[in-house]
This record gives C-alpha cells, structure tokens and sequence, in this order.
C-alpha cells in the first residue's frame, strides 16, 4: 500500500448489468436516491442474490488479475446469512475461497478468540466449508491497545505487492452500522485505528474510501430506517456518507420494505 495507496485511479472491475442479469436477476422496483448506484429485490433472498453475484464476479475478476482476492466484512445475521448462500448455492460453488483473504471492517475490544468477534464465526461458517486456509482469515486483536498499529501493519503487507493505485481492498461489506457508513479518520492518517467512541477498533474511512467496491446492504426495518436517513435530500449532506469510493464502486443492496414498496416483512431473519 504506502506511497502506492490512492495514489490514482486504478482500471475497475465493476459488475455490469449483464453479468447480473446472467442469474436471471432483475431489479425489483424504482430504488431510492442515494448516492451512489442502488439494488432492490423484492424480498431478502432476491436481495442477497443480487449481492452474492456481484461479489462473486468480483472475486473471479480480482483472482485472475492479482491472484487473490481481499474481502472485508462487517458482522450481523444479514451478512452470516449471505455467507451461508455463497457456502451452499450450486451457483457460486466456484468462488475462489481459496485466494480469498477475509479482513474484518470493526471489532469490539475482544480477543480473537472471543464468541463475539467477527472472525469467530467467519471461521465456523467459512473456513472449512470454503476451504480458507487458517492464514488468511485476518483478525483484529482488539483487545490489546497495538491492535489498531498491528492490523495497519498486516493490511500493508499483503496489499503492498500489488502494483501501484491496485493496492486495495477489493470488497467492504457494509450492513446497517451507522459507525460504519459513517466512517471515521485515524489523526495519524493510518488504515486503522480506534473509533470516535473508543469501544472499537476498525478500518478508517481513508481505507474503505479507496476500497475497489464498497456494498451497503439494507434490509427489512432496519434498512428502511437506514433508507430514511440517507436517501432523498439527506444524501446530499456529505457528512452523513462517510465512505464514497475514490474511483471505486458504491452500491446499495435494499429490499421491498426498506424502500416502502411492501407494507410488511414477508420474512423474518
């Protein structure tokens, strides 16, 4: 990363409408304004397909340009339940898990080992159904007050290879976390470090920001408060998206209810 990191814009492997279209998915309804590009399904499941498929392409693209793939995610039940489809459906059995490197996008002030950290259940969900090796599932030692210099420190080394403006994440999944949408900035300008509220440590806005593809994904009441927030006149107020991609992509992955065009949950997580 260093002196290479958001240096320029790098070629991009965004997902086109026709790679989607080849899982016979189609937008659902009118989506919302917000900034950046938007996805509505009609329910939760045609809504984790449109987000498997786009980070399935992406992950065929990054492994044949770069030779792995570098994923980061933020943890919840939407995000294990996506994970779970990519594990199980016959149509993204060729991820490459493999070539995959997991990276957490924030962690609570636990051990690695902890039940509540994030890791924890990728590693029961994806590293033997995958075949991840134990190496390159990434944690936060955020229990130990090095942990944000330490996670800066491990980030750079695998990313620093790539060549110049592709030393990047490829992937951030985002779920519903306003500390996460939000972002915040390390005052020492690093990838990592302690949020605003002390309580976490996690990747900063600058490293999410020249992240290749960032997904947001919305769904149910949770998603319709978030599309409340951020849509319409408020997605106008920069302060309130603090992850805009710098020559990447920003997509939003919302369902029926979250955009109002159902009047209830038909599905429960």
């Amino acid at each position: 990363m260093g002196d290479g990191f958001l240096a320029g814009v790098c070629p991009q492997y965004d997902v086109s409408e026709s790679d989607t279209q080849s899982y016979d998915i189609e937008p659902g309804n009118v989506p919302p304004e917000l900034p950046g590009s938007v996805r509505v399904g009609e329910d939760i499941e045609e809504t984790l397909d449109m987000v498997a498929a786009d980070l399935f392409v992406q992950s065929q693209n990054c492994v044949g340009q770069f030779g792995d793939f570098h994923l980061a995610l933020s943890h919840g039940l939407i995000q294990e339940r996506l994970m779970i489809k990519l594990m199980i459906d016959p149509k993204y059995r060729s991820m490459p898990w493999s070539q995959t490197h997991l990276w957490s996008v924030s962690e609570g002030l636990v051990a690695p080992d902890h039940v509540e950290h994030s890791m924890t259940h990728w590693h029961q969900i994806a590293a033997d159904a995958g075949g991840i090796p134990a190496g390159q599932l990434h944690r936060i030692q955020a229990h130990i007050p090095e942990g944000a210099i330490s996670y800066n420190r491990e980030l750079t080394e695998h990313l620093e290879w790539r060549e110049r403006g592709h030393d990047r994440i490829d992937f951030v999944l985002l779920g519903t976390d306003r500390a996460d949408i939000k972002g915040f900035d390390d005052p020492t300008g690093q990838l990592v470090g302690f949020a605003p509220c002390g309580a976490k440590i996690g990747l900063t806005r600058r490293l999410i920001s020249g992240s290749r593809f960032v997904g947001i994904v919305g769904i149910g009441a949770q998603g319709r408060t978030l599309v409340d927030e951020f849509s319409g006149e408020n997605s106008q107020e920069s302060q309130l998206i603090g992850v805009s991609p710098s020559g990447g992509v920003l997509r939003w992955y919302l369902d029926g209810y979250a955009c109002h065009h159902t009047s209830e949950v038909e599905e429960q997580l």
